[in-house]
């Protein structure tokens, strides 16, 4: 699932002007940002202090195309929010440009955001005998880098203990029946996926009556 919006934020490359206007790649090299959908992206530019700098979208829109609505520039901060329908892959321009007076100068700042997979986690575990000693590391995948947690209003189960650096989760279950282990892995970013692993304690093979108990009848022959 995913938290409030994710913030991320990087250093910015700015160039000149084209010859004529066209995707962000013609303003020069382009930032490239990796970003997932649902998240946030700001970015405040700063100029020399002399300098009053008016700094406006000048085109934004999928690269290649014009009329995007993802990104705004207010009190000098630009906000480009990724949808939680974007595709990944795809890819979206953003061009800022930036001008002063007297004399009259101007620049543009071309970035390209690359849409991509939102975070995924996996993990499983075998059915165990009871007194068997459980060890999961579950594996997540998307931007940043991720902890773990036991997930909102659940417990591990008894003799189980989590690392939260890694997701491991190590120890003795107590009980037979159904374990199910609840995680939740939280990105650098603030995105947050839940996993939920079960697996089965058994008890130990044995014979719980005796042979004496076996019945006897007499069979005509």
């Amino acid at each position: 699932m995913l938290m409030a919006a994710s913030l991320c934020v990087v250093m910015i490359a700015c160039s000149m002007a084209p010859s004529a206007e066209a995707k962000a790649s013609d303003y020069g090299t382009p930032t490239m940002i990796d970003i997932a959908p649902g998240m946030m992206y700001t970015y405040k530019p700063t100029f020399p202090s002399q300098l009053t700098v008016t700094t406006v979208i000048h085109e934004q829109g999928p690269s290649g195309g014009t009329g995007g609505t993802w990104g705004t520039f207010s009190a000098g901060t630009l906000n480009v929010n990724i949808p939680t329908a974007a595709t990944p892959g795809s890819t979206y321009d953003v061009v800022l440009k930036c001008t002063s007076e007297n004399p009259h100068q101007e620049i543009f700042i071309p970035i390209t955001f690359t849409i991509v997979e939102n975070a995924a986690a996996s993990g499983s575990h075998p059915n165990i005998v009871i007194g068997s000693s459980v060890s999961m590391t579950p594996a997540v995948t998307g931007m940043g880098t991720f902890t773990w947690s036991v997930t909102e209003g659940k417990t591990l189960p008894d003799g189980l203990t989590l690392d939260t650096a890694t997701g491991k989760v190590t120890g003795v279950p107590t009980q037979t029946g159904t374990v199910t282990i609840y995680l939740t892995a939280t990105s650098s970013y603030g995105e947050s996926e839940d996993l939920v692993v079960s697996f089965e304690v058994v008890p130990v093979l044995s014979v719980t009556n005796s042979p004496s108990a076996g019945a006897i009848a007499y069979v005509i022959s």
